[in-house]
């Protein structure tokens, strides 16, 4: 029987917006973090990232970035929980945006 579950797909840079490489530590405490929260996560390792590129208002930004996933079955209260995520990552990672999206799906 399908259930029904949210996707989430975190795009975290390598290095932050003045250049410096983000600490792996970073990333172990997002790892923690979302499986206390969801019970588990599939993350891109750091040694292959992907390239990302954005116009910002100003310039161009090119980015080494990795791609966390993770399912939603419950999705009470996945709102509040996005947004302060968002909140600590772009303090965390030195950011001026992160990209995190959302997609509804059925689990088989």
């Amino acid at each position: 029987m399908p259930r029904r579950a949210r996707r989430y797909d975190i795009f975290l840079p390598l290095t932050s917006n003045s250049g410096k490489a983000i600490p792996k530590r970073k990333f172990g405490a997002v790892e923690e973090r979302l499986v206390q929260r969801l019970g588990g996560l599939t993350a891109q390792r750091r040694e292959f990232p992907l390239q990302g590129i954005w116009q910002g208002k100003t310039r161009l930004y090119v980015d080494e970035v990795i791609i966390m996933t993770f399912l939603d079955f419950h999705s009470h209260g996945s709102g509040r929980f996005i947004a302060g995520l968002k909140s600590s990552l772009l303090e965390d990672f030195e950011q001026i945006e992160i990209l995190i999206t959302e997609s509804s799906l059925q689990v088989h």
